[in-house]
């Protein structure tokens, strides 16, 4: 039986160091605005180039932002929101 990605990464992520656990939370946060970029774009049934062009921003760097390669920052991500007609917000972390 394979074994789930979940399980697996739990067993990594338990021998990571302090750096490489950092490091990995700001790749899940990449992660997370990238999938609510694609799931808000596609919900409005947009490519990468409409969005581009709503908001001012290269379609190469969407592709980025939205494969999670790049992390925008808060001008790019608020251009980005406003060209979806959402709202860029902080919410708490839920406990792990």
């Amino acid at each position: 039986m394979a074994t789930s990605y979940n399980k697996a990464a739990a067993g990594r992520r338990a021998n990571l160091s302090q750096a490489g656990t950092a490091q990995s939370r700001v790749f899940e946060g990449a992660y997370a605005v990238a999938m609510q970029v694609v799931e808000l774009r596609e919900k409005q049934g947009l490519t990468q180039i409409q969005l581009a062009e709503r908001s001012g921003i290269d379609q190469g760097d969407i592709s980025r932002i939205e494969r999670g390669s790049a992390m925008p920052n808060e001008k790019t991500l608020i251009r980005i929101a406003d060209a979806l007609s959402a709202d860029l917000m902080l919410v708490p972390r839920s406990e792990k």
